[in-house]
C-alpha cells in the first residue's frame, strides 16, 4: 500500500481523489459508530474509560491504561483529566492506589473521585481545583454517584462494617459532610447500583437484594422501600433508573436457567411506583447460546423526550443501544468504533445534549470512548 500511495502521488494531483478512495478501502472497517453521534476527542491513546460531562465543553474523565500481562488479577494505570472549554488538562490523582472507579462533580473545581482503592480500601475525595481533600465516609464502597451541585451529592453502594451482614447505603452531601443511610433487610446482602435525582424530594435508587431486584424512594424526609415484580424468581439485578414525565424506567439483567436457558436478558421496567409493566430488549439475531446472546441494561436517559437505554451486549451482535418507541425497544449500534462497543452511562445535560461513554472489547482492557448526540430541531 505504501508503494501504491507513493506511485500515485507522483503520477500527478489528478490522482488525489483515487488514492483517499483506495486508502478508505484499505482501512480497516469504521462503520460501527451509531447515526448522529459525535465521538469526543481524547486526551489519550487508550481513550475514555469514564466521561462525566458538565456541558457541551467540559467533563471529567479517565483513561486507563493495563499494565500486566495477565489478569490474575488485572493491573491498570488510571489518569484523570478534565476538560474545559473544549481544551483537555492533566488532573493529579487524589493519592497513590486510592479509588477513581466512580466519577462526578459539576465543574472542573468540583469534582468527585470514589470507590474502592488499589488495596481493597474505600474512599471519597474532592477536588476543588487546586487540591484534593479527603472526604472519605469507612467502610462505605461506592459504586455509583450524581452531583446536582456543590452542596447536593449523592453516593449509593454498600456498607461493609462487618462481613456478615452487608446493606445497601445511600449517602447524601450537604456542602460539608456526608449523611449515610443503610438500606435493604436486615441479613440480606443488599447492593445500590444506581441513583437518580429529580429533585431534593424525589430520588430514586436500585439495584438488588436478596435474589431479587431492589429499589428505594426518597420523599425529601425518609427512605421507602419501592416492591418491584419477580421477574424470573431467579436472579435479576437493577443497574440503572431514570424518571421520565413522572414515570419512573428501571432497568438491568434477568436470568432464568429453567426457561431461557440460563441466557441473561436485558428488561426494562416502567411504572408509577405502584404498577409495573415489563419489558425486555430483544437480542438480534438470537444464536441459542447463552454466551453469546446475552445482554443487560447498564443505563437509561431521556433524550428529546424517549426514553435511551445502554447496554452490555455479545461483541458479535454489535449492539450498545435502544430506543424505547411508544411501544417496543429498537436496538442499534453503540457510538464507538469497533465492533463490540458497550454503552456503561448515559449522561443528559441541561441543553438537550446525550452523553454516552463506554468500553470496546475485549471490555477487560477498559479501553472506551466518549460520543454526543445533539437535540433535535
Amino acid at each position: 500500500m505504501n508503494r501504491l500511495r507513493t506511485a500515485l502521488y507522483g503520477a500527478g494531483a489528478f490522482l488525489l481523489p483515487l488514492l483517499a478512495l483506495l486508502a478508505a478501502l484499505a482501512a480497516p472497517a469504521q462503520g460501527h459508530a451509531a447515526a448522529g453521534w459525535q465521538a469526543v476527542p481524547p486526551p489519550a491513546p487508550p481513550g475514555l474509560s469514564a466521561y462525566v460531562p458538565f456541558d457541551a465543553t467540559s467533563a471529567v474523565a479517565r483513561s486507563t491504561v493495563q499494565t500486566s500481562t495477565t489478569c490474575l488479577p488485572c493491573e491498570y494505570e488510571h489518569t484523570l483529566w478534565t476538560r474545559q472549554a473544549g481544551a483537555w488538562r492533566s488532573l493529579p490523582l487524589p493519592a497513590a492506589g486510592v479509588p477513581t472507579d466512580v466519577l462526578t462533580g459539576t465543574a472542573p473545581n468540583d469534582v468527585w473521585a470514589l470507590g474502592r482503592g488499589e488495596w481493597g480500601d474505600f474512599g471519597q475525595y474532592h477536588w476543588d481545583g487546586s487540591r484534593w481533600t479527603d472526604r472519605t465516609v469507612p467502610d462505605f464502597e461506592v459504586l455509583a454517584a450524581r452531583a446536582v451541585s456543590r452542596t447536593d451529592v449523592w453516593a449509593v453502594g454498600n456498607y461493609r462494617e462487618s462481613a456478615g451482614d452487608v446493606p445497601g447505603a445511600v449517602a447524601h452531601w450537604n456542602g460539608s459532610a456526608w449523611t449515610l443511610t443503610k438500606l435493604g433487610e436486615p441479613g440480606a446482602w443488599t447492593t445500590i447500583r444506581a441513583v437518580h435525582v429529580v429533585s431534593a424530594d424525589d430520588v430514586w435508587v436500585v439495584g438488588s437484594g436478596g435474589g431479587r431486584l431492589y429499589a428505594a424512594h426518597y420523599d425529601g424526609g425518609s427512605w421507602q422501600e419501592v416492591a418491584l415484580p419477580r421477574l424470573s424468581g431467579l436472579s435479576a439485578t437493577a443497574n440503572a433508573v431514570t424518571v421520565r414525565d413522572g414515570e419512573v424506567w428501571i432497568g438491568g439483567t434477568d436470568r432464568n436457567i429453567y426457561t431461557d436457558g440460563g441466557t441473561p436478558r436485558a428488561f426494562v421496567l416502567r411504572g408509577n411506583g405502584t404498577d409495573w409493566r415489563t419489558t425486555y430488549v430483544p437480542v438480534p439475531a438470537p444464536t441459542g447460546d447463552a454466551s453469546e446472546d446475552r445482554m443487560s441494561v447498564q443505563a437509561l436517559a431521556v433524550h428529546d423526550g424517549t426514553v435511551w437505554a445502554g447496554l452490555y451486549a455479545e461483541r458479535a451482535k454489535d449492539r450498545g443501544l435502544a430506543r424505547w418507541n411508544g411501544s417496543a425497544w429498537e436496538t442499534a449500534p453503540a457510538p464507538g468504533t469497533t465492533a463490540g462497543s458497550e454503552v456503561t452511562a448515559l449522561y443528559p445535560t441541561a441543553d438537550g445534549t446525550l452523553w454516552a461513554n463506554g468500553l470496546h472489547y475485549p471490555r477487560d482492557y477498559l479501553k472506551g470512548y466518549a460520543a454526543s448526540l445533539a437535540p433535535s430541531a
